[in-house]
């Protein structure tokens, strides 16, 4: 084989040069080839990486959204509480809870069942399909407006004397 090579540079050393700059550049396609592989492998980790950091924003920001949630109604129901003592309780039966009570306890239980089915819409930790986390991610938004919505609904004494 070396004296093959050797009799081509004395016979035709442009094909010679040809033959060296063609595995050369076969060589460095395989290289680049490899190089390209592992970025790709690379970006696709940064990609899931980036994916379970959002996943996870999302679910913390659920979940901020019903303990703020939770927090106002405990309020709305002790501002009730307050305005009882304050003002005297209605006539009623004291095993009977008042209306705003009520609905009260039917918002936190509407809230709840968001929660849960947030949490029923969760795709496997294990899958990364962009579609379903993109609807996963929607809904997170979704269910965060919707305990901003029920809170706002929560319902405030008034002042008698305002």
């Amino acid at each position: 084989m070396i004296e093959y090579a050797q009799h081509l540079l004395r016979a035709n050393p442009l094909e010679f040069y040809t033959a060296v700059v063609a595995t050369l550049g076969v060589a460095f396609w395989m290289l680049d080839r490899r190089s390209l592989k592992a970025a790709l492998k690379a970006t696709k980790g940064a990609e899931i990486n980036a994916l379970r950091l959002e996943r996870q924003k999302a679910e913390a920001s659920v979940e901020q959204s019903f303990a703020t949630f939770q927090l106002r109604s405990q309020a709305s129901r002790n501002a009730w509480r307050e305005h009882e003592w304050r003002n005297g309780p209605k006539l009623r039966s004291p095993l009977r809870s008042s209306e705003e009570q009520k609905e009260i306890q039917q918002l936190e239980v509407a809230a709840r069942a968001n929660l849960e089915q947030f949490k029923a819409s969760a795709p496997d930790p294990g899958s990364f399909n962009v579609e379903k986390l993109a609807d996963y991610f929607s809904e997170a938004n979704r269910t965060s407006l919707e305990f901003a919505r029920l809170a706002s609904q929560l319902p405030e004494p008034r002042n008698r004397f305002h």
